[in-house]
C-alpha cells in the first residue's frame, strides 16, 4: 500500500503543444500506454472539496485502487498527501486505509454518505526519464472531464519526482517551450471535476497560514512564506487569463505584493544574485496588474456614485469600462507569456535549491523585525500635515508590518496572545484601507487627463469634470480617511507587544539544527 507525499509539477498544455511535447528530446523514453477512467466522490455538500481533499476509484493499468488525497500543510501548490489502497467496491472505503488516514477521511465525512459526482477518461503515455540528479516520471494526459451531460477536456503534462529533488522538476520545465500553450497549474482532475458536477463558480484564493515553527532558522521561514505567496498566486493567476475576473486580478496582485514584502522583511538574510532578479522581476509583474486594479477601484466608485445621485453617467462609465477592458487585455498577456511562465518556474526552482543556512533563530528575526518595523511606523510627523506621496509610503509601511505579523503568527499560537494580535491586526487593516482609499483618489485624480486624453478636446473635458465630481460625490472625504487613519496609527502604536514571546535558547536553536540538512518548506 503507497502512502506518504506526491510530488508533482503538472503544465497545462494545449493539444497541439502536448502532442509536440511527445518528441522533446529531454522527455524521450520508453512509453507506456494506459487508458484510465476515474470516479471521484464526495457527500451532498461536497465536505471533501471544502476539505481540498478529494476521494477516487481507478480502473486502469494492472489493478484498480482508490486513493485519498489531501492538501500538504498549509495548503502546498507542490506536494499532497497520497495514499492508496486496493478496490473493495462500487464506492470507496475508508477502512482499507491506514488508521491514521481513516480516521482522517471519517472525520471530514461525519457519517454523510458517500455519491458519484465526476468522472475523468484519460488517454496516458507514461515515462520514466533522468534529469539532473532525479528520476521523474512524465505523463501525457489526455482526455476528458464529465459530470452528467458536461464535460471539459483535459489536456496536460505531468511531472511526478519519483526520486531526487524536487527543484529538478523545476529545471527540467525551464527547458520546455513555456507560455501561452504551456503553463503551471495546480488545479487537479478533481478539482475539476468537482467543479463542472458542483456548477461551482470561481472564488478567489486568499492568502492563508503561513506553516512556520521556532525550530526554523530565517532561510527556512522565508522559504516557507515564499511558498505560502507563490501558492495564493498559482491559485488565482489562470483565472485572470482565462476571464479577467477582478477578483483574481486583485488576489494575484496581492499575492505577488506579499512576495515582495516578505523580501523586503528578510532583505539581505536572503540576498544573492538571483534574489535582486527576482525582486525586480516580481516589481514588474506586479506594475503590469496595477492598471485593471485601478481602473476597476474607479469604475465602483463611479457606479455607487452615480447611482446616488441619480445622475447619467452612461458615457463616462463607457470609456471607463473600455479602459478597463484595455488594462486587463495587458495583464492576461502578461501573466500568460513566456517571461512570466519562466518567472514562476525559476522563482520555485531558487526555492527548493535551498536558502543559505543561517545561525539566526527565526523567532528571534521575527521579534525583532516586528519591534523595528512598528518603531519606524509610529514616528513621523502628524497624518493631517503629510503630502499623498508621503501618506502612501505610510501606508506600504503599514502594509509591509501587517504582512509580517500575518507571517509570523504561527510562531505565536498561545490563547494569552492570540487576540492581542487579531487586535493589532485589525488597527493595521484599517489603517492600510484608509490611506489606501485616499491613494486611490489620488490615482484617480492624477489619471483623469489621461483617461480622456485621444477624445476630442471638449468631450474628453466634459468627461475628466464629471469624473472629478462623482469621484468626490461618494464614500468619505479626504479629511475624514486621514482621520480615521491617525486613529488606527495610534492603536497600533499603543497595542501590547504580543511578538515578544520566549524563544528557544541559542544553544537549544543549534542542537535542534546540528547535522540536519535543510528540508525545503512548500507551505501555501
Amino acid at each position: 500500500m503507497a502512502k506518504g507525499q506526491e510530488t508533482e509539477l503538472k503544465l497545462a498544455a494545449s493539444p497541439a503543444m502536448l502532442l509536440h511535447l511527445r518528441g522533446h528530446p529531454l522527455l524521450a523514453g520508453e512509453d507506456r500506454e494506459l487508458t484510465l477512467v476515474t470516479r471521484y466522490f464526495d457527500t451532498a455538500d461536497a465536505s471533501l472539496y471544502k476539505a481540498n481533499a478529494t476521494l477516487r476509484l481507478r480502473s486502469g493499468g494492472a489493478h484498480g485502487e482508490q486513493t485519498f488525497k489531501s492538501s500538504a500543510k498549509g495548503g502546498a501548490a507542490l506536494h499532497r498527501g497520497e495514499w492508496n489502497a486496493p478496490v473493495t467496491g462500487d464506492v470507496p472505503d475508508p477502512a482499507a486505509f491506514p488508521a491514521d488516514v481513516r480516521s482522517t477521511i471519517e472525520r471530514l465525512l461525519d457519517g454523510a454518505p458517500l455519491k458519484p459526482l465526476a468522472v475523468t477518461r484519460i488517454e496516458r503515455s507514461t515515462r520514466r526519464i533522468r534529469f539532473g540528479g532525479s528520476t521523474i516520471e512524465v505523463a501525457f494526459d489526455f482526455g476528458t472531464v464529465e459530470a452528467g451531460r458536461r464535460s471539459q477536456p483535459i489536456s496536460e503534462l505531468e511531472l511526478e519526482l519519483v526520486k531526487g529533488n524536487a527543484a529538478d522538476l523545476f529545471a527540467l520545465a525551464q527547458q520546455l517551450p513555456l507560455g501561452p500553450d504551456l503553463a503551471w497549474s495546480t488545479e487537479s482532475k478533481g478539482e475539476r471535476g468537482h467543479k463542472l458536477a458542483l456548477k461551482l463558480p470561481f472564488v478567489a484564493v486568499r492568502a492563508s497560514n503561513v506553516s512556520l515553527s521556532k525550530k526554523m532558522d530565517v532561510g527556512q521561514g522565508f522559504q516557507g512564506i515564499a511558498w505560502n505567496c507563490l501558492g495564493q498566486l498559482l491559485g488565482n493567476y489562470r483565472e485572470v487569463i482565462a476571464s479577467g475576473d477582478p477578483d483574481a486580478v486583485h488576489q494575484t496582485r496581492v499575492a505577488i505584493r506579499r512576495l515582495r514584502a516578505a523580501f523586503s522583511l528578510f532583505g539581505e538574510q536572503v540576498a544573492d544574485d538571483h534574489s535582486r532578479v527576482f525582486r525586480a522581476e516580481w516589481k514588474a509583474a506586479a506594475a503590469a496588474l496595477g492598471p485593471a486594479r485601478d481602473l476597476h477601484v474607479m469604475i465602483e466608485r463611479v457606479e455607487a456614485a452615480a447611482a446616488e445621485n441619480a445622475g447619467d453617467a452612461d458615457d463616462l462609465l463607457k470609456r471607463l469600462r473600455g479602459k478597463r477592458a484595455t488594462a486587463i487585455r495587458a495583464a492576461q498577456a502578461t501573466l500568460a507569456g513566456t517571461a512570466f511562465q519562466h518567472l514562476l518556474v525559476r522563482f520555485a526552482e531558487w526555492l527548493e535549491r535551498g536558502m543559505p543556512r543561517s545561525p539566526e533563530p527565526l523567532a528571534q528575526f521575527a521579534e525583532e523585525t516586528l519591534s523595528e518595523r512598528r518603531r519606524k511606523l509610529v514616528k513621523g510627523k502628524a497624518l493631517n500635515r503629510r503630502t499623498d506621496e508621503a501618506l502612501h509610503e505610510l501606508r506600504i509601511k503599514g502594509k509591509k508590518l501587517r504582512y509580517a505579523a500575518e507571517f509570523f503568527a504561527a510562531l505565536y499560537r498561545s490563547e494569552d496572545v492570540r487576540e492581542e494580535r487579531k487586535a493589532f491586526a485589525r488597527a493595521l487593516g484599517e489603517m492600510q484601507d484608509c490611506l489606501g482609499q485616499v491613494h486611490d483618489l489620488a490615482v484617480a485624480h492624477e489619471q483623469r487627463d489621461s483617461l480622456f486624453a485621444d477624445l476630442e478636446t471638449i468631450t474628453g473635458a466634459g468627461l475628466s469634470a464629471q469624473l472629478g465630481e462623482l469621484l468626490g460625490d461618494h464614500g468619505p472625504t479626504r479629511k475624514q480617511l486621514i482621520r480615521s487613519a491617525a486613529k488606527a496609527l495610534d492603536d497600533v502604536a499603543k497595542a501590547p507587544a504580543w511578538w515578544k514571546s520566549p524563544a528557544p535558547a541559542e544553544a537549544e536553536f543549534a542542537l535542534q539544527n546540528q547535522n540536519s540538512p535543510m528540508q525545503p518548506t512548500s507551505a501555501d
